[in-house]
């Protein structure tokens, strides 16, 4: 005779609870912020380099226009 008993172990397991919303969400939210920031910043400085350099290269030609128009006179 074969025994067919079958044990079972059972154990309780907490459910996995599944939520939505990340629990370190804020600190995405931040970083990304952060980076967003740094960004802007970043171009800022760039195109203020820009504009100098431009206003830079438009004095210069207002001067040579200066000169030519004196040199018409």
């Amino acid at each position: 005779m074969l025994r067919t008993t079958t044990t079972a172990a059972v154990r309780a397991f907490k459910p996995v609870q599944v939520s939505a919303i990340p629990r370190r969400a804020y600190s995405e939210d931040a970083f990304k912020k952060k980076e967003t920031a740094e960004e802007a910043k970043y171009f800022r400085q760039k195109e203020a380099e820009e504009i100098k350099k431009l206003r830079e290269v438009l004095a210069a030609k207002e001067k040579e226009i200066a000169a030519l128009k004196k040199e018409k006179k």
